[in-house]
This record gives C-alpha cells, structure tokens and sequence, in this order.
C-alpha cells in the first residue's frame, strides 16, 4: 500500500520507525502544540442536529442508515454537526463579508492561537490578514453557537523537487472507463504529473517509465499513471474509501521515509456526495514533507481517506496537512482501488 513509483517495499515499516520518523520532523505541527491542549470531541453538542439543520442529506441518512455504519457515535455526531454548521454557514452568506475569502473547512481550532471550539475555519489570503486571535463572527444551528475563525494560512503542495519520479504514489487502480480497463495502473497526484499533462504521456518514475491514463476533473488532484504489467502484484485486495471522514479520526499516512501517525483536524463537507464539482479535502494535525504528494491516508480500520497532497502554514507558524478525499478520487475517475 502506497507504493513509491518504483513499488518496492521500503513503505513496510514498523510502528517504531514511525514515531521516530515523527519525533525526528523540525517541523511544529498542529499535533505537537494544539491537539493536545484542545479539547476535541468534548467540543461537540452532545444532541444530534435537527432534520431541518441536516436538510437533504438527513433524509438520505434515514432512507439509507448504512452510510454510517462504520463510524462510532462520537464520528457519527461529528459529521452530522459539520453538515449542519456548513448548511448554516453557506446559506448565511458569511463569506461575503471575508476579504480574500478562499475556502472554508469545519472542525477543530488551534487553542493556542485561535481558540479551543470546533466550528467553522474561513481560510483567506495571508497577503491580506495577519494572524486573528479571535472569532469575527458566529453562526448559530439549533440554538448551538459555534465560532467562525478567520485564518490567514499559506497553501503549499508536496511535490518533488524533481518531477515527477520522487513522488509517491497512493495505491494500486483499475479503471472501469472503456478503453482503459484491463490497464494495470497506479494513483497518484496530479500536481505530481502536471496537470497540463496530455493523456498518453510518458510519465518519467524512479525505474523506467508509465504512460498517463487519466487526469481526474479540475479540483480533483488525483491522476492514473499505467505502470508494465510486471509491476503488478500476483495478489491485491480490494481499498475501500470511507465516504463520510469525521474530524479526530486517527489515521496513518504512507509517506516514503515513513508512517505519520496522526489525527483528522478539518474536512471539507460534500454533504455526503462525491461528486467532483465539490472538491473535498480532509486536513490533518502533521504535515509531511516534499515528495510525499501522492501518498496513502488510512484510518485505524485500513480504510482508505485521502490522497495526500501538501501543508498549510498558519500565522501561528503551525503546520497542518491536507489531502485530497480519496473516495472522491475512487467515483471521479470511475477506478477500482487496490492494495
């Protein structure tokens, strides 16, 4: 699982390297100074959001109750909640009154910097904000008030200093596309192979070269890259992706020099659809480092969550990491996923 383009087996790591590839980063994570001093699922409601809060997505949860079957209650709540304040969010046209507006996220704040609260994250340019140590507004569902934080971060991709052969890829694919099944292949990063990439292209790797198969739709950054049908492993076993990720969530990231042991701070909220005209993205108490675009994100139950993409630096000089949301990855590009 998240081979490097050269698929061999230096990702096979035991736990102890891991927290020593971890202990040994310079880098001031959100996990190093802010998780542990927030106080993390505590922050939630202990009520379940109302129907009219949910909206739509609500009562696909009732026809369809299986969509959280494998998430505990304390998830379950967290994204039910993040559906609800993101409903509130959008439709009280907050962002309209954010200079430099970019994106927004929902969930967990740095304690340190911003506040202890789990709500909503504004993201706008750093060009134009310095740090904000305080809410600039709140927004309110069911009687619930939750801060709306303004955070003036930098965005940077992974990507290798050389392209795109030291990137790292996330997993094994097989598209169901006509003309392309049947094509052994592998995902990984689209900013890795560039994005103006035409299809058919050799894709330089770490040994030899692949072909470019696909380019996920704009917003998804997520490509297949065919790899000789030697590469392919004699037996795989089918990834499954976790549609709905909960804030807190811990989860293993398949980085090249490593496994980062690490927490779910944020997502993205599609309210529960995939569809690639939302670009999800789930963000993560530690960073990684140039080269690991493209790598493995799974949760404690091998569950696959993202593609990961890149860090963002906040004007408290923390480090988080962001990913792309590997389900979105796995019905955009209409692939089957292996390990």
């Amino acid at each position: 699982m998240g081979f490097e383009f050269e698929m061999d087996s230096r990702r096979q790591q035991g736990p102890a390297e891991g927290l020593e590839y971890a202990r040994l980063r310079a880098k001031a994570s959100f996990a190093d100074s802010s998780m542990s001093k927030s106080s993390g699922p505590d922050l939630l409601p202990r009520s379940w959001p109302s129907p009219h809060a949910l909206g739509p997505t609500g009562f696909a949860f009732e026809k369809n109750p299986a969509l959280l079957e494998n998430l505990s209650e304390i998830q379950v709540r967290a994204v039910l909640w993040t559906i609800a304040i993101q409903n509130a969010f959008e439709s009280g046209g907050y962002t309209v009154e954010v200079a430099g507006f970019r994106a927004a996220s929902y969930g967990f704040f740095d304690p340190e910097s911003e506040k202890d609260g789990f709500g909503v994250i504004a993201y706008v340019s750093p060009s134009l904000h310095g740090p904000n140590r305080h809410e600039f507004a709140w927004v309110t569902v069911d009687d619930q008030s939750f801060p709306i934080i303004r955070r003036a971060a930098a965005w940077r991709l992974h990507a290798p200093s050389i392209h795109p052969s030291m990137g790292t890829s996330t997993c094994w694919a097989s598209s169901r596309r006509p003309g392309l099944r049947s094509k052994p292949a592998i995902v990984t990063a689209k900013h890795v192979v560039g994005n103006t990439t035409p299809i058919g292209s050799a894709v330089s790797m770490t040994a030899g070269h692949g072909t470019l198969l696909d380019l996920a739709p704009e917003g998804i950054d997520a490509a297949l890259v065919q790899v000789p049908k030697t590469h392919w492993p004699s037996s795989t076993n089918t990834l499954h992706c976790q549609k709905f990720v909960a804030q807190w969530t811990d989860v293993d990231v398949h980085t090249p020099s490593g496994i980062i042991s690490t927490k779910v701070t944020e997502v993205s909220s599609g309210r529960g659809t995939l569809d690639p005209s939302v670009p999800l993205r789930i963000f993560l108490a530690n960073a990684g480092q140039s080269g690991d675009s493209g790598a493995l994100v799974l949760d404690s139950n091998g569950q696959g969550i993202g593609l990961y993409m890149g860090e963002i630096t906040t004007p408290a000089n923390l480090q988080e990491g962001f990913c792309q949301h590997l389900g979105q990855v796995e019905e955009a590009m209409s692939a089957d996923l292996f390990l």
